[in-house]
C-alpha cells in the first residue's frame, strides 16, 4: 500500500513539473526582456529629425475676427452647412473658426451669412486686409474668397 501511495505522489509531481517549468521559463524570459530593455534605451530623435518633423506645413483654418466699434448684440455665422455658436459682441475681437481649412492651391469663394441682432459689427482677418463694418438686423451676407495659406 505504501508503494501505491508513493507511485501516486511521483505521478502527481510529474504532472506538476511541466506547469512549474512553464511558469519558471516565463519568469526567466520576462527578466531577460526587462534587462535588455533597460540596458538598451529606445532611440531619441536627433535635432535634424525633430526639425524636419516640425517643418511639415499644414493648411490654416478659415478664421475671422468679430467685434464691435461701439455697438452691441449677438451674432452667429453660417457657412457650408455649419452654424457657429453665438458671439456676444464687445470691442475685444473674438476668433471665429470655421470647420474647413483654407484651400490648398486655388482660392475658394464662400458665402457666409451673419445672423442675429447687432450694430456696428466689425469683421476682420488676421492674414488679409479684410475690414468690414455693418449692422445685423436680418441675415447679412458676406462673400469671402479664402486664399490658400499654410502654417509655415
Amino acid at each position: 500500500m505504501q508503494e501505491g501511495a508513493s507511485q501516486e505522489r511521483s505521478q502527481q509531481r510529474a504532472k506538476r513539473s511541466p506547469v512549474v517549468l512553464g511558469i519558471g521559463a516565463a519568469v526567466v524570459a520576462s527578466a531577460v526582456t526587462l534587462v535588455i530593455m533597460m540596458s538598451n534605451p529606445s532611440p531619441v530623435a536627433t535635432p535634424d529629425q525633430a526639425a524636419s518633423s516640425t517643418k511639415v506645413c499644414q493648411l490654416m483654418q478659415r478664421r475671422l475676427l468679430v467685434s464691435t466699434t461701439k455697438g452691441s448684440g449677438t451674432v452667429r455665422f453660417r457657412a457650408s452647412g455649419w452654424l457657429s455658436p453665438p458671439f456676444t459682441l464687445s470691442t475685444q475681437p473674438q476668433v471665429v473658426i470655421f470647420p474647413l481649412p483654407r484651400p490648398d492651391t486655388t482660392p475658394v469663394e464662400e458665402v457666409i451669412s451673419v445672423e442675429g441682432n447687432a450694430t456696428d459689427v466689425v469683421v476682420t482677418s488676421e492674414v488679409t486686409d479684410l475690414h468690414r463694418v455693418f449692422d445685423v438686423a436680418s441675415p447679412y451676407t458676406l462673400t469671402l474668397t479664402w486664399a490658400p495659406r499654410k502654417s509655415c
